[in-house]
């Protein structure tokens, strides 16, 4: 799997980017957005880009997202991608947070019904966002720039949830040992998760998350990338979404098969 191109499970792109310079980033993309207003307009473009997959989000610390969550509108968008992101809580701004719950809590449970990747923020609320997934589990929580202490990582992997780690996951946190490597996916979170990364700073750069992260584990960097790669094709199976997937995304989930 030497061959493979990278795989960067969240960053956020401009929707209005141009395919040849999407194509150019040569990496498989999971494009995070931050509002139901935002999926529409990434999600009218999604045939025309090959490696590119765009996800519907509402972001909790967006209060222009909260408000624009409808359940009815993340239905429709959510039956034509395999990726949700992102969605989840955020403590920055405490206000906000009754708000949060009661959307994140109404989402988990459409994604009960309909699993789809799904990419979760947890600023400051990691045993809050752990407790939800407990009261209401979903097939295919990515746990995203996790920063959990060790007790709730333990519970989060109890939980079946998957981690994409970045650069900032791999400088802050103290708990990446006790994640399994068949639950370890890789992200930039361009553009703030990579800021202090690898040049160039640009989604699909995840070299440097993969040299840690093997010097962790004691492997070599093309043994993380396969196992992001087969994390991955865990993950679509179990949710059962690779028909929504790009034809060529699938059908380098399908070599792997």
């Amino acid at each position: 799997m030497t061959n493979f191109p990278a795989v960067d499970l969240h960053a956020h792109i401009d929707p209005t980017i141009t395919p040849r310079d999407l194509l150019n980033l040569r990496a498989v993309i999971f494009a995070a957005s931050r509002s139901l207003a935002e999926s529409r307009v990434a999600l009218d473009r999604q045939h025309h880009d090959l490696l590119t997959i765009w996800g519907v989000g509402v972001h909790p610390g967006a209060k222009t997202a909260l408000d624009g969550y409808d359940p009815e509108e993340f239905e429709r968008l959510i039956a034509r991608t395999p990726y949700v992101g992102e969605i989840g809580l955020d403590a920055k701004v405490p206000s906000r947070l009754a708000k949060q719950h009661e959307v994140f809590a109404a989402l988990l449970t459409q994604l009960q019904a309909k699993p789809r990747l799904t990419s979760i923020h947890s600023y400051r609320a990691t045993n809050e966002v752990v407790e939800h997934l407990e009261h209401t589990p979903i097939t295919g929580a990515i746990l995203h720039w996790w920063l959990g202490d060790r007790a709730t990582t333990r519970r989060a992997v109890e939980l079946g949830a998957y981690f994409s780690i970045n650069t900032a996951t791999m400088r802050r946190s103290d708990a990446i040992d006790l994640i399994p490597t068949d639950r370890l996916l890789l992200e930039t979170d361009h553009p703030d998760g990579n800021r202090s990364g690898a040049r160039p700073h640009q989604p699909g750069n995840v070299r440097d998350v993969e040299a840690a992260l093997a010097k962790q584990r004691g492997v070599t960097t093309a043994q993380i990338r396969a196992h992001a790669w087969r994390n991955l094709a865990t993950l679509v199976n179990t949710t059962g979404t690779k028909s929504l997937l790009p034809p060529r995304v699938a059908a380098i989930l399908g070599a792997i098969e």
